[in-house]
């Protein structure tokens, strides 16, 4: 600024023999004051604008403490404040914070701007839903440049303000607004609801109670602040609280010292008394935290200044008691959403074979613990039931059985029928254009051919239902041809986005980010393939059931299908509500061999067939056990029994592992007594089953008279306090299963518990010992958790083996 006004004064520089002006020295500028929102609220107007408002300007603004405060400044109101460096707070309400922001952002000083805010404050503000005067917006709004910006042809300052308050009474109202004001909202919703979405990122993170079923979230507070009671200038990260890796260093792990040093020695921000490193910043953590704490019974510094520690027995007992009272296990507080699980999906007039095995078990597992915690969940299955495939299907099927109109074809083996169709279509060219020709015909409404179509449909049900009785799944048929007439009005939508592009032959196909090869939403000779029905399938969940969540279960393989799917999704604006899109991609069930899983004669595992054998080996393993005395259940109960284990086997042996690897399928290792599998877990439980009988039989001490009486669980043993924490470590395993789906972590925590308990009940006498009430109490305790994690995992449980 100020060369330009020297050189405006005094004229051009001369020419000539003068020496070029020396260059101005670099000046190194300070960074600029942090922009802190304090005391920001969910569903206040205020909040939303300061958040629009830093969203359209670009303004990085941060979530104040109260340590943020400037000194000498006293808050009395629990409105949002905007903070600005360690001078100046602003805090005249929304309006003032949204021009705030927008000046930062470059926003040019507007007359305009502001008398429109002045509106937004003085009349519609005060208005009631009934009686809104938009006239004069609506006049403003037709005489705009755009027709949907009140100032220039860009969102501003006055926008902003204007539409937060519009959308409090735009559900119930907006169709009787002026049409220039209904266009203006309709415009600027996917904006406005994405900066509501971005509300919670503004907020100050809620306080932690000790009651919080989190251990994690319960020490990252009582650590988090510690460290802002001994020194507030500090900056910690998000994470500082992790399991320790050998349970005999303690508990839990907190590494707040290292970056809480850091930060005070880069800001040059006094350092607590004493402190010259992280170890002693650990050292004065520990003394502030004190001997007695209520969470905390024992810590001690280990490397650089890592604490760890270990839980309080009496802390350890109050989680156990309020489990118990519960009769669960505790659920993390979360916002209630329709999350929509796509999986299973074979192919009709096809068997289920090894290779639906995973997606199928998976997504059941996936369904149950989205609803454990709460949510709405639609259990889709994109069957196979459209394509050129059908053509030769409904071919040889009215050769086969020409009577089927009167009788329903006996179709006992879909394989067979399957390959018997295609060797007639390589073999026959008669058959094979008589084929082609039903594919048209199919997709025009013949009636005959819909016949055949719904028959084949039918038998195929039939099959798969085989399989969902045996495994306990619950899935509802959306196949491909649910979704035909859906698929035109996407080309439609995305041609006239200008998204698609006709390629040469006619394909029209959409590009997208990074991928090569394009989405082909229509082939050249017309017809539909994959592309175009999962993009209108997309379409349909998102803006018709309305699914905040997608999961989509299917091999690896498809990955990159579905990433694309997904962003063409975002790019044409279907994901207006900040929607989770997500694909599960599993690994490959293997032969011992480490290629494909198959029979010896080379063929594809039938999926019944696996069932059964695991169940019939089980079935046979058992039945040597109660011939030999060694089982606790009759032979009339043998088969129910051995189904339980035998399912429960083959499920737990594909879900203990994380679904993008592959693993060799051996029945010996599923069905093994011992180690990580579901017949060693079911067996364990039974165990403490046997316990609680014994007790009821032997001592005449019924375990639910002793819940029913109040009776305390007492910890003493380091044992039964190795036990309590891992049945309390649940909260902690749940909140990390809902963020990625994988239900091995449910598996883990099953396994460790069940390693707990019979360490537990191998060093602690129950029966006959003076303790004996409690640690009924805690066998109890145990075995609910174990068949709540049974019941999400999708395996049966039983009470005697």
């Amino acid at each position: 600024h100020k060369e330009n006004t020297a050189q405006g004064a005094g004229g051009a520089a001369k020419s000539g023999g003068a020496k070029p002006a020396a260059s101005a020295p670099t000046v190194s500028l300070p960074p600029p004051p942090k922009v802190l929102l304090f005391q920001g609220a969910q569903d206040d107007p205020a909040t939303l604008k300061a958040v629009w408002a830093s969203l359209q300007y670009q303004v990085d603004v941060g979530v104040a403490k109260s340590k943020d405060v400037p000194a000498g400044c006293k808050v009395t109101s629990q409105k949002p404040i905007l903070i600005y460096g360690n001078d100046y707070v602003l805090g005249g309400g929304g309006n003032a914070m949204c021009k705030a922001i927008a000046l930062m952002g470059g926003e040019t000083l507007s007359f305009e701007a502001d008398e429109w805010c002045e509106w937004e404050r003085t009349t519609l503000r005060m208005a009631d839903a009934e009686n809104l005067k938009l006239e004069a917006l609506a006049t403003a709004l037709e005489h705009s440049a755009s027709g949907v910006h009140l100032v220039g042809d860009s969102d501003s300052m006055a926008d902003i303000c204007i539409l937060v308050t519009l959308s409090k009474f735009a559900n119930d109202h907006l169709s009787s607004w002026p049409v220039a004001v209904q266009k203006y909202y309709n415009f600027h919703e996917g904006t406005l609801e994405k900066a509501k979405q971005a509300v919670e990122n503004y907020l100050p993170a809620p306080p932690v109670s000790l009651d919080d079923p989190s251990l994690l979230k319960v020490l990252t507070s009582v650590f988090a602040t510690a460290v802002e009671e001994i020194a507030p200038s500090a900056v910690l990260p998000a994470s500082i609280i992790k399991k320790c890796d050998n349970p005999k260093h303690g508990d839990y792990q907190c590494s707040a010292a290292m970056p809480a040093f850091a930060s005070l020695k880069k800001s040059g921000k006094p350092m607590p008394p004493g402190v010259q490193g992280p170890p002693q910043f650990a050292q004065a953590i520990m003394k502030h935290l004190g001997n007695d704490h209520p969470v905390i019974s024992e810590m001690q510094i280990q490397g650089p200044g890592f604490i760890m520690c270990k839980i309080s027995p009496n802390y350890l007992v109050g989680k156990v008691q309020s489990i118990m009272d519960a009769k669960s296990l505790p659920k993390p507080k979360v916002e209630p959403q329709t999350c929509l699980v796509d999986f299973s999906s074979p192919n009709i007039a096809k068997e289920m074979h090894v290779g639906h095995l995973r997606s199928t078990i998976i997504g059941e597992a996936v369904c149950r613990i989205l609803e454990f915690v709460g949510h709405k969940v639609e259990r889709v299955n994109h069957v196979g039931d459209w394509g050129t495939q059908f053509g030769m299907l409904i071919q040889y099927l009215k050769e086969e059985y020409p009577d089927f109109a009167q009788s329903m074809p006996n179709i006992t083996d879909l394989t067979a029928f399957y390959k018997a169709a295609k060797e007639r279509f390589d073999a026959d060219p008669e058959f094979k254009k008589t084929s082609q020709l039903n594919v048209v015909k199919l997709q025009s409404g013949d009636a005959e051919c819909m016949q055949i179509w719904k028959i084949l449909c039918d038998v195929s049900r039939k099959e798969f239902q085989k399989v969902y009785d045996r495994l306990d799944v619950t899935v509802y048929e959306y196949g491909e041809s649910f979704y035909n007439d859906k698929i035109p009005p996407v080309i439609e939508e995305f041609d006239k986005a200008g998204l698609l592009r006709v390629e040469e032959g006619g394909a029209k196909c959409v590009f997208v980010e990074n991928f090569q090869i394009p989405l082909m939403l229509q082939k050249s000779d017309g017809g539909y393939g994959y592309d175009s029905t999962d993009m209108a399938a997309l379409k349909h969940r998102l803006h018709t059931v309305k699914a905040n969540r997608i999961i989509v279960i299917t091999d690896f393989s498809q990955g990159d299908h579905f990433a694309m799917c997904n962003r063409a999704a975002k790019d044409i604006g279907w994901v207006d509500k900040g929607q989770q899109l997500q694909h599960i991609g599993f690994g490959t069930v293997q032969g011992e061999d480490g290629k494909r899983f198959k029979t010896r004669s080379g063929d594809t595992v039938r999926l019944v067939d696996l069932l059964d054998e695991a169940v019939s080996r089980m079935e046979a393993s058992l039945s040597e056990r109660i011939d030999q005395g060694k089982a606790n259940i009759t032979k009339e109960e043998l088969h129910e029994v051995a189904e339980a284990i035998g399912y429960g086997a083959v499920k737990y042996y594909d879900l203990r592992r994380n679904p993008t690897s592959n693993y060799k399928f051996s029945y010996d290792a599923m069905l093994d007594t011992k180690g990580n599998t579901a017949v060693y877990l079911l067996y364990a439980r039974v165990r403490f089953e046997s316990i609680m009988a014994k007790a009821k039989a032997e001592h005449n001490v019924d375990v639910d008279d002793l819940e029913k009486a109040g009776e305390k669980i007492v910890i003493a043993h380091e044992s039964e306090r190795n036990l309590a924490l891992q049945l309390t470590s649940f909260s902690d395993v749940i909140d990390t299963t809902l963020e990625d789906l994988f239900p091995y972590h449910i598996c883990e925590y099953v396994y460790n518990l069940s390693i707990a308990a019979s360490d537990f009940v191998t060093q602690c006498r129950v029966l006959g010992s003076p303790e004996m009430k409690s640690r009924l109490l805690l066998c109890k305790v145990t075995t609910m958790a174990m068949e709540q994690c049974f019941d999400l995992l999708g395996i049966r449980h039983v009470k005697r083996i």
